[in-house]
């Protein structure tokens, strides 16, 4: 082969430079890197959207949830639901009681009668048994908004979980039970947890009563 035929070949051979190797390989790799985090970051998008979903559809279903006005009396029925609370602050005599009186007028609102009586445990061995052992201490009546109304929702959750885990207190304990007056609807639970007593004060504060404290 002469030289200019060597010259030629050589000039139809490409040439590429490790730099420019090296270049592209980084770029690859940076591109790969950024659809790796974008797919990630759509991922958590996705989670955080499905999520924020399923909230507005339980927030929203909470607000609804609640008996029909004409179960509660709206159209002439008698029946109401009866939230009540036995307390022991007299220890193993008991203690004051409160109750509520949910009910539906014809303008298919929502509202409520509340008494709360208070005893005087220095006087357990006279008047113990006696009508005059509970002496009236407060009366309210109000109507109920959707908050007082998912409030009472989220007290009757509560309470109905705390039926499940009832444990038997001895000789003293605290009552708190609710009922539908034509026995439909009855959770009674019996026992000394504080769990109750905080479910039944944030009730209390929701409603803007005083909560109720008191030690033995």
């Amino acid at each position: 082969m002469n030289i200019s035929a060597k010259l030629k070949v050589s000039a139809s051979i490409p040439v590429t430079s490790p730099g420019c190797k090296t270049l592209s390989i980084t770029i690859l790799n940076t591109m790969r890197n950024l659809i790796s985090i974008l797919v990630i970051f759509l991922i958590i998008l996705n989670s955080c959207a499905d999520k924020n979903s399923e909230m507005k559809i339980e927030s929203s279903t909470d607000k609804f949830i609640f008996f029909e006005p004409a179960d509660l009396g709206a159209f002439g029925s008698k029946t109401r639901l009866i939230i009540y609370v036995k307390f022991d602050e007299c220890g193993e005599w008991g203690g004051h009681e409160e109750n509520f009186e949910v009910f539906s007028k014809r303008d298919k609102q929502f509202y409520v009668k509340y008494k709360r009586t208070k005893v005087d445990c220095d006087k357990v061995g006279e008047l113990y048994g006696k009508p005059e052992f509970q002496q009236p201490d407060k009366e309210l009546e109000f109507k109920l908004t959707e908050k007082n109304i998912i409030a009472i929702n989220n007290y009757l959750s509560k309470l109905l979980k705390s039926k499940i885990s009832e444990r038997f207190p001895g000789h003293s304990g605290r009552n708190f039970g609710v009922m539908k007056s034509d026995s439909t609807l009855i959770i009674d639970v019996y026992d000394r947890s504080e769990e109750n007593l905080k479910n039944y004060n944030t009730l209390l504060n929701s409603l803007k009563i005083e909560e109720v404290n008191y030690e033995y």
